[in-house]
């Protein structure tokens, strides 16, 4: 039989193109594309060699009439949504990856093509069924590995991410997935971990494109500070931009109490011009802004009014300007700042313009009816018995972090910064079906081994891991019966200093109820509700509630009364927590570096003619 003298041709294309050699072939294959423009296997090879140019609009043009002559063609469907996502043409990567998965439902390219699609639209939970599909098909792809646990991390389920990237990176090191591992890894106070991520990968890459900043994180986080200084150096040296390298060895030496030198990085980028936004807000908190900073300060008003600012922009310069203004008395001023702030932030979250307050009631509902006394008393009975976590928990902005601050000071305790485990894995116990929210304990005993490996510092000596995630104070029913010998601090303040706080700081995107004042108090009604109920139906060895005004007003015998409770001898350095040398990765970082003091009581009151809604928690009290 005769071979075909056009796929012969075709043939010698592709041949040329293998070799390296794109003019010769892209000189062939469009010669034939002019003697036969309908053949879609023509127009498949004339893409391949554009793409492969660089040349992306002609490919995808060419892509589309190879489809046109075979509509079900896998290769030229693969390849036109695979050339739309490098023309961020992502609705039409999509299009043509769905139709490739309905051809082609075993094809691993075509979900992994769907799930980049959907990732690139924000459309995370679409993006994780379809990555999930394909590693139905193939378990051990590194890149669908890694996709996953990127979609884990917008998802903002960091524990579950470094899990997936540990699992890629184990099967093949990949330097950008390392990289992301060690991100996370810091971000979650676990510096050490990062560093033996880092150093794994660091031989397979070059000497420019070694993450040295990542170090230097590093390093610092675990005082290490000349093997730090001289990262940092090399960062600069290397990264394309050094501004973003200033501003993260800035943030690092704030964690870590270095406030002088965090100071004058800022001040220097700020004094040149350069994202000042950005700078101003780190720097404000820093330290304490005073009368001899007023040119600054209206320098940055002035640059509030720039229209080529982005809506993040302005959220961090307008919350710099009401710390600024708070720290000089002028109120007024401060709390319109503080309000622009949150204008901002709505426009930036999603999940705060559409926050509906039948969820968060329907949770606490939930957790009430769960956990009778009952109940807990059936559920504790097949608890792991372990001591080790301490958790720490209240309504964010509440002095968890003063109090874990404290407790890590204790030589029998070991601080483990906002741990998202629980928070995470929530949605795999607590999920919706057609009979609406359900709760599944089973779940949860399957994850309380996992969570005590994760927490266990592998020392004799200590009593508690502590786990200051408020938002633990949600599950406190659900862990107190996996782990019924752990205990529970629980932190309460005034309640209008403790939303005032919260408008006041700039938060995470993921905290739904923020940015919108009837929205907080609807949180802290919710979380007064689920208080009472974990008052009432958890035993009082296992769950006590410190004022955070006792806290701050009497700190010894409070400080003695929360030892007492976790049955630890009381030691001098729990009364001087500004001593701790840990690092310090939320908003409080300044404010414990202080020595324990009465200043964020009763703040309520400077503001009290701009309370708003938040005016009916004083009823409350």
């Amino acid at each position: 039989m005769n071979a075909d003298p056009i796929a012969v041709q075709i043939a010698q294309a592709q041949s040329e193109y293998q070799r390296g050699n794109i003019p010769a072939a892209r000189q062939l294959i469009e010669g034939l594309a002019k003697v036969h423009p309908d053949r879609a296997d023509i127009r498949l090879a004339q893409g391949m060699i554009q793409m492969a140019s660089g040349d992306l609009e002609s490919a995808l043009n060419s892509f589309t009439k190879s489809l046109e002559a075979s509509p079900d063609s896998t290769d030229a469907l693969g390849s036109a949504a695979f050339v739309c996502m490098n023309m961020r043409r992502f609705d039409d990567a999509e299009m043509y990856a769905r139709r490739l998965t309905q051809i082609a439902p075993n094809n691993l390219r075509a979900f992994y093509l769907l799930s980049s699609s959907l990732r690139a639209q924000d459309r995370f939970d679409e993006a994780l069924t379809m990555v999930d599909k394909a590693l139905v098909i193939k378990p051990d792809d590194v890149d669908c590995l890694v996709l996953k646990a990127r979609i884990l991390k917008s998802l903002r389920m960091p524990a579950l991410s470094i899990e997936i990237y540990r699992q890629a990176i184990s099967i093949r090191p990949t330097p950008a997935a390392a990289v992301d591992l060690a991100k996370i890894l810091l971000k979650e106070s676990h510096p050490e971990a990062a560093l033996d991520v880092l150093h794994g990968i660091e031989p397979y890459m070059s000497k420019e494109a070694v993450p040295h900043a990542l170090f230097a994180e590093s390093l610092a986080m675990m005082r290490q500070f000349d093997e730090a200084d001289s990262r940092w150096k090399l960062a600069s040296q290397l990264s394309p931009n050094k501004i973003s390298v200033t501003q993260q060895r800035a943030k690092v030496e704030i964690a870590t109490g270095r406030f002088e030198i965090a100071q004058r990085l800022l001040g220097d980028l700020i004094n040149r011009g350069i994202d000042v936004p950005t700078s101003f807000q780190i720097l404000t908190t820093a330290r304490k802004m005073t009368e001899e900073d007023l040119p600054l300060i209206e320098r940055m008003v002035e640059a509030g009014k720039s229209a080529s600012l982005s809506p993040g922009e302005l959220s961090e310069l307008h919350y710099g300007l009401g710390k600024s203004f708070d720290d000089l008395k002028d109120y007024e001023r401060a709390i319109g700042q503080f309000d622009l702030a949150n204008q901002y932030c709505l426009e930036i979250y999603p999940l705060r313009r559409n926050f509906e307050t039948s969820q968060l009631k329907s949770i606490t509902d939930l957790m009430i009816a769960s956990f009778t006394p009952d109940i807990i008393q059936k559920l504790t009975q097949d608890g792991l018995p372990s001591h080790l976590p301490l958790f720490v928990v209240g309504m964010m902005r509440s002095g968890t972090t003063l109090t874990e601050t404290i407790l890590s000071a204790h030589s029998k305790v070991v601080g483990g910064g906002e741990q998202s485990f629980w928070t995470e894995r929530a949605i795999e116990f607590i999920h919706t079906d057609h009979q609406g929210l359900n709760y599944d304990h089973d779940t949860v005993l399957k994850f309380a081994a996992d969570y005590l490996a994760f927490v266990d510092p592998h020392r004799e000596d200590i009593h508690y891991f502590v786990d200051k995630n408020p938002a633990n104070f949600d599950l406190a029913g659900s862990l107190h019966c996996a782990l019924p010998n752990a205990k529970f601090v629980h932190l309460k303040r005034h309640p209008v200093d403790n939303l005032l706080s919260l408008w006041m700081t700039r938060m995470s995107g993921n905290v739904a109820y923020a940015s919108k004042r009837e929205n907080l108090v609807f949180a802290y009604r919710e979380y007064l509700r689920l208080w009472k109920h974990w008052e009432s139906v958890l035993p009082a060895d296992r769950f006590a509630t410190f004022n955070y005004e006792d806290l701050t007003g009497q700190p010894k015998a409070t400080i003695d009364s929360m030892l007492d409770f976790l049955e630890l001898d009381h030691e001098e350095a729990c009364y001087s927590p500004e001593a701790n040398i840990g690092t310090v990765l939320t908003p409080s970082v300044f404010q414990v570096r202080q020595p324990i003091n009465i200043r964020s009581q009763q703040r309520w009151k400077n503001y009290e003619p701009w309370l708003g809604e938040f005016r009916e928690l004083l009823d409350d009290i």
